[in-house]
């Protein structure tokens, strides 16, 4: 940190006149620096620039130019990206009236895909350009709530530029829109309408030792995408305490995170579903009473639609919020009563999103619009 307490001028690299008093710098042009310097005067580490029309600028410095940080200006705040002081690349403006703008940014202006808010809640999202959106998304504010869930298979995620394909009514592509979709209503042609992923579900933990390579990566970089958070656990047949204890291990959750999911699938390692039923299914509860015990929020069951229907339905399973999987030709909700989310394809092709080794992601949707989707959150974790 500069701490002089002497007064004298001298000269930035770039030739501007500086006076410099205590941990001050005041430049020609009316602004002034408060924070860390090199020994050439040159702004690196964490300070505070404010400019003469009284914008401030906040954040660690390198070479006396900001790459990231914040800028309050009048009753605006913007979180993010710079180049040359102005948003470029990522960021988030908060304005009053709860009014936020979170997407990419050029040269101080909204251009790429973003989404408008408003107290939280999405009601524009589309490509924008020169602060405009060009294409919106086609159907009313809070009609459909889409996601997806992940693991080590999705190797590159932009989390700034998710996104699904939709055509004008808002319907998505149930095998992406890069093979177009799988019904005579549609055709890849009409496919030209973006809809925003809005929460992603992630896995978290394996069995009784394993963690996924990519889960502490995706969390946090979920979160600072304002995206809605879930974590999900899978079952083998080991010992289920010491798979509670690896979940609690690993996981940190907040209010606002989607509840807790249990992967209950039949293991093709030993198949223990179908050869110990009971046992399974008894782990399964065990491991969904104890998390809810630990954490103080209701967890969720993920099962295909035949696996619930021949396994869970009639155990105690039945009692727990449903996640469901069920893939068809045509985009069928699940037979099931009382699903909360439908995983309604595996081979999803989204932006943002690379391929690599076949590796696609999983698109899922909420049985409700997103007021609905608040809700339940909020009476999961009374």
């Amino acid at each position: 940190m500069l701490t002089m307490a002497l007064i004298w001028h001298c000269s930035s690299p770039s030739g501007e006149p500086l006076v410099v008093t205590g941990d001050t710098i005041r430049y020609s042009d009316g602004s002034a620096y408060y924070g860390e310097v090199d020994e050439a005067l040159v702004p690196n580490g964490y300070g505070v620039k404010v400019t003469s029309t009284g914008s401030h600028y906040a954040g660690v410095w390198y070479d006396g130019l900001l790459p990231y940080g914040t800028m309050a200006r009048g009753d605006s705040i913007y979180t993010g990206e710079f180049r040359n002081f102005q948003p470029n690349g990522y960021g988030r403006l908060d304005l009053p009236g709860g009014k936020t703008f979170i997407g990419r940014w050029v040269n101080g202006h909204k251009k790429g895909i973003g989404k408008r808010m408003v107290d939280g809640e999405c009601v524009q999202f589309g490509m924008w350009d020169a602060d405009t959106i060009e294409r919106a998304n086609p159907f009313p504010f809070g009609e459909l709530v889409f996601g997806i869930d992940i693991s080590r298979f999705q190797h590159s995620i932009d989390w700034t530029n998710l996104y699904l394909r939709s055509d004008s009514l808002g319907r998505v592509a149930k095998n992406g829109w890069e093979k177009g979709i799988e019904s005579r209503f549609f055709t890849n042609k009409t496919l030209n309408y973006y809809q925003p992923v809005q929460f992603v579900i992630m896995k978290s933990t394996d069995g009784a030792y394993q963690t996924d390579p990519f889960y502490y990566r995706n969390v946090k970089a979920a979160r600072g995408a304002n995206l809605i958070v879930g974590v999900y656990h899978f079952l083998r047949f080991e010992p289920v305490e010491e798979q509670i204890s690896n979940f609690i291990a690993n996981v940190d959750m907040v209010r606002g995170d989607l509840p807790p999911v249990l992967d209950i699938e039949d293991d093709s390692r030993d198949h223990a579903l179908t050869t110990h039923t009971d046992e399974y299914v008894a782990m399964a509860l065990r491991w969904l009473q104890a998390i809810e015990q630990h954490y103080g929020v209701r967890p969720m069951i993920y099962m295909s639609k035949n696996t619930f229907l021949k396994y869970g339905d009639g155990t105690g399973l039945e009692k727990y919020n449903k996640w469901i999987a069920n893939y068809n030709k045509t985009a069928e909700h699940p037979d099931i009563a009382d699903w909360r989310f439908w995983q309604f394809s595996c081979t999803g092709s989204v932006g943002g999103i690379q391929y690599k080794d076949k590796s696609h992601v999983d698109m899922d949707v909420f049985n409700g619009n997103v007021i609905q989707l608040r809700e339940f959150i909020d009476n999961c974790w009374e």
